[in-house]
């Protein structure tokens, strides 16, 4: 899967996310609102479970590499 996130603005448009991948080898997430917010967001299977590993950039303090598991697979 590839898909981008984008809002239109008096400027242009703004791209504000980029999706790639799948859920067997990762889906990455790359977002970047400049000079707010930016990082990356990846989800994967591991042990029947879905994750997600975060690192995000907030007015340019660093927070993460943080892995999260969310949800049981059936």
């Amino acid at each position: 899967m590839d898909a981008f996130l984008s809002a239109k603005s008096p400027f242009g448009e703004l791209r504000l996310a980029e999706v790639k991948g799948n859920l067997k080898d990762g889906i990455k997430v790359t977002f970047d609102i400049p000079g707010i917010l930016s990082g990356t967001a990846t989800f994967y299977v591991r042990d029947g479970w879905v994750w997600i590993d975060l690192s995000v950039t907030v007015f340019g303090k660093t927070y993460g590499p943080i892995s999260v598991k969310l949800l049981p697979l059936p």
